[in-house]
């Protein structure tokens, strides 16, 4: 477990004592009380999880989480086409979040949305295509990824199995305690404003995050190749407000990191933070990496150099 699960599972625990005690009056109204029994269960089963957690995946994990990275960098400009271009409401319906969204998804779950998405430009029309200045090889290249992902899910899973040990996923049991949260603590208490504003005060309290002053390792991470932009984070999904920047390339190797409103986006001259190599950058808000403070991507590009930068975000 990292240091950010770690200040999760904390604000998680004071959320169920609070519930439990200074909020019991909260916890006494029906629908309140089960959600609290439902966020109780999934603690127990993150503690379980994180008892049984062994050695962290390497190699080919982490060379699968560029290529996701790569891939859902090309299907946003995919994406984009198809909801500029198609009629099809189906279709429009079916491709409406951005692929940042879904990166943290289970494998199969993000492997459906990209071929929706390469499947749905098949659907274009080639005059609108061409008229819209697509590049095919942003398409071929997609559907390689898209394989390559497929192919190498089962050894992922076999060094999963074989390394951690745990029946689930802590990913996937925080996502559970967020939608606890989503579906029924959040807005049922809320509710309670008016009635009881003292006892939501407090649980607004406990439902903060508390970052600890222990080292923060890398969340995301990856390649980018001279002249390239790679897609490091979606910030609403990745839920960063306070983002570490780090360059872990080679010598004389610097970074370039900015925010922008689409996914492949260059960087406006002198726009975003310079991070040299083997340094790092924390920022509290994102107000220095471009001129709009709500632009959803942040992007990475290499500085004038050959060879590959090694970029991070935690």
């Amino acid at each position: 477990m990292d240091t950010y699960q770690q200040n999760k599972l904390t604000m998680l625990q004071a959320v169920g004592l609070y519930l439990a005690e200074g909020g019991a009056s909260l916890a006494a109204i029906k629908r309140i009380g089960a959600g609290a029994k439902v966020l109780t269960d999934v603690v127990n089963r993150i503690g379980e999880a994180a008892r049984h957690q062994g050695t962290p995946t390497t190699g080919t994990t982490r060379s699968r989480e560029e290529v996701k990275a790569e891939a859902a960098a090309k299907a946003e400009v995919l994406r984009q086409l198809i909801v500029a271009l198609s009629p099809d409401a189906t279709l429009l319906a079916s491709v409406k979040t951005p692929v940042g969204t879904h990166l943290h998804d289970k494998d199969a779950d993000l492997l459906r949305y990209l071929t929706t998405i390469a499947d749905g430009v098949g659907t274009l029309a080639a005059k609108d295509l061409a008229e819209s200045g697509y590049d095919e090889t942003v398409l071929t290249t997609l559907q390689a990824d898209i394989k390559l992902l497929t192919d190498t899910q089962g050894a992922t899973r076999q060094i999963q199995i074989g390394t951690a040990g745990a029946t689930e996923s802590l990913v996937d049991l925080f996502a559970e305690a967020d939608l606890v949260f989503e579906k029924q603590l959040d807005p049922l208490v809320r509710a309670q404003k008016l009635a009881q504003e003292q006892a939501v005060k407090g649980y607004d309290k406990a439902r903060r995050i508390i970052r600890t002053a222990g080292r923060r390792r890398p969340r995301f991470g990856g390649t980018v190749a001279p002249g390239a932009v790679a897609l490091a984070l979606d910030r609403a999904a990745a839920g960063l407000t306070d983002p570490i920047l780090t360059n872990r390339s080679g010598r004389g190797r610097v970074l370039r990191y900015y925010t922008a409103a689409t996914a492949t986006a260059p960087p406006a001259p002198g726009q975003g933070v310079l991070v040299k190599n083997r340094t790092e950058v924390h920022l509290d808000t994102y107000a220095k990496l471009g001129p709009d403070p709500d632009a959803p991507y942040l992007l990475v590009v290499l500085e004038g150099a050959d060879g590959e930068g090694h970029w991070g975000v935690k």
